[in-house]
């Protein structure tokens, strides 16, 4: 999949050339000096800080009349990585001779000498001092083809003018504190740029030249990105042809592959960590953005590290932000009109449906923890943190990539623990909250009749029994289990503890017979009769309907949490009526 992307950033690489990258490139934090070179003559003649706020998003020195062509200049001669430097000692960070950068502290600490300075010229002077492993030369021979001569003169007079001036900027008005970097440029065509940036980019592009090959003249090896083969990893090789690299590319195909992670590596900088590729066009959105229009592609993604990082790749067959049939949220259980908020209503797009699961079941610890390792989410709740973990990846699918498989059974089964948990806390108004969400995705998924239609029906109903004053009969299962949870929330109501057991509607819930809800509401029943109210004609009718009732079918857990979590119809006051109960 990584190489029909690469394709695709191909054509765009083609049309653009470096100002694909370019554009959208963010230099390093520190400081940036541009010397002019004329006539044989070196002068600063702008010196100005480059600083990224990762909060607002804003490059200080964006404005400055060369920031482009800092861009251009510092991309062509940054290191590929810290591992494959031109200075062995690793203080010079720069890759060819136009160029020079350190940190600021290793001014400050002496790290930097006129040594190390004149160790870092002579390579680039003479490459082949750095290349001396037999296959190392024989690949810089054919890369030296390729390219112009280096300028031996101009290499001398550039090195002059750093052991003249580095250790004195500070007089010259240079800003050299801090930890960040100072970065010098001698202000020449790009072209010598793009030279001597491929005299160090060819030979380092792979991941050992000790694994190149030489085919017909053109360098074929493993590329570096996402990959380091080493003694240590002897697993990756290919065990099953004689050449055992994992993969083999050609000069061409590894650069093009590097300027496509260097593409990531911008708009991973920049937080946009979602990536979409299509025949068409490759769209960056930051992290918790979605694409606004149907695709089918590539999904990229990205995480910053030392290097860019592609932590997610999948195919999109068919992306689609508009929901294909509205979401309702039902008031299922008829909360009071001061709880309701304003997500009871109907959902259209999917970044409606991720707010409301992030607020409703999650507490708006979903979003921020789509891709934190466990260990990294602080989350008190373990429980709250159990669901996170197993219900993110198919939430983020379906989202993000418009994957709905495994959708539903997985937050139908996290409702379910989280409802409970919330209960056994004497949180009903949360777990009300998500019982309504529970029931109304089980409507939008499943379809069927309306589950608030059938709790309303059974209501009515049951109202009407309990005020008769000739005791009636249940007629079907649904309205005993309602009548279960009605009982149950008024019986632990009357419990005069400091903390109430509400962790005893669970063993209602998780009930395997109807022999153990029935002789767990007796023991209930016995626990409270004390209190006179015990003998209204509510309590008694729906005690005698419940007891006289035999269920056919398995217990509904449902409709037990929906009788538990409605308004008490035995403490319902109806109108004209005094009810002491």
């Amino acid at each position: 999949m990584l190489k029909e992307c690469i394709e695709i950033f191909k054509k765009e690489y083609t049309k653009k050339g470096d100002r694909l990258i370019t554009d959208d490139y963010i230099p390093s934090d520190g400081t940036y000096v541009l010397v002019s070179v004329e006539n044989d003559k070196f002068k600063i003649k702008e010196s100005f800080d480059i600083i990224y706020n990762k909060k607002t998003k804003e490059v200080q020195g964006k404005d400055n009349i060369y920031y482009k062509k800092i861009c251009e200049f510092d991309y062509n001669s940054k290191l590929l990585s810290m591992n494959k430097p031109i200075d062995s000692k690793k203080v010079i960070h720069s890759n060819n001779y136009l160029s020079f950068f350190i940190k600021k502290e290793s001014l400050s600490n002496n790290k930097l000498t006129e040594n190390i300075i004149d160790n870092y010229y002579d390579i680039l002077a003479n490459p082949k001092i750095k290349y001396t492993k037999p296959k190392a030369k024989e690949f810089y021979s054919i890369v030296e083809n390729d390219l112009d001569k280096i300028d031996l003169d101009l290499v001398d007079k550039i090195r002059g003018f750093i052991k003249e001036n580095i250790f004195t900027l500070e007089q010259q008005g240079i800003n050299i504190e801090g930890k960040d970097y100072l970065k010098i440029f001698f202000d020449v065509d790009i072209k010598n740029y793009l030279n001597e940036g491929s005299r160090y980019f060819i030979l380092n592009l792979f991941n050992s030249n000790d694994f190149n090959q030489n085919i017909n003249g053109d360098i074929y090896g493993l590329p570096n990105d996402n990959m380091n083969l080493n003694s240590k990893k002897p697993y990756l090789e290919n065990k099953s042809r004689k050449n055992k690299l994992p993969n083999i590319l050609s000069y061409k195909e590894v650069l093009i592959q590097k300027k496509f992670f260097d593409y990531l590596l911008n708009q991973a900088s920049k937080g946009k960590s979602n990536i979409y590729v299509t025949d068409e066009k490759i769209i960056a959105n930051e992290s918790s953005e979605m694409p606004k229009d149907d695709l089918y592609g590539y999904y990229l993604r990205l995480k910053k590290g030392t290097e860019v990082e592609i932590i997610d790749f999948d195919i999109i067959n068919d992306y689609k932000f508009i929901l294909d049939k509205q979401f309702k949220l039902h008031n299922v259980v008829s909360l009071d009109e001061k709880y309701l908020e304003d997500n009871y209503k109907t959902y259209r797009d999917k970044k409606e449906i991720q707010l409301l699961l992030d607020n409703f079941m999650f507490s708006k610890f979903l979003i921020n923890n789509y891709f934190n390792e466990p260990g990294d989410i602080s989350i008190k709740d373990n429980i709250l943190k159990r669901n996170i973990l197993l219900c993110r990846n198919k939430i983020f699918n379906y989202i993000y990539k418009g994957d709905e498989v495994g959708l539903y059974k997985v937050l139908d089964k996290s409702l379910e623990d989280l409802i409970n948990e919330n209960i056994k806390q004497g949180r009903y108004i949360k777990a009300t909250h998500q019982f309504n969400l529970k029931i109304s995705l089980k409507n939008y998924f499943e379809g069927g009749e309306n589950m608030a239609d059938i709790i309303h029906k059974i209501k009515e109903d049951l109202r009407e029994k309990i005020n008769s004053n000739q005791t009636q009969s249940i007629k079907q299962d649904d309205e005993y289990y309602f009548a279960v949870g009605q009982l149950v929330n008024y019986l632990l109501s009357k419990s005069k503890s400091k903390n109430t057991p509400h962790h005893l509607i669970n063993s209602f819930i998780n009930a395997k017979n109807d022999k153990f809800i029935k002789d767990k509401l007796r023991v209930l029943y016995k626990k409270y009769n004390y209190d006179d109210n015990m003998n209204g004609k509510r309590v008694k009718n729906l005690y005698a309907m419940i007891l006289s009732y035999t269920p056919e079918g398995n217990i509904n857990e449902d409709i037990i949490i929906a009788g538990f979590l409605h308004s008490s119809l035995i403490y319902e006051k109806i109108k004209g009526e005094e009810v002491n109960e």
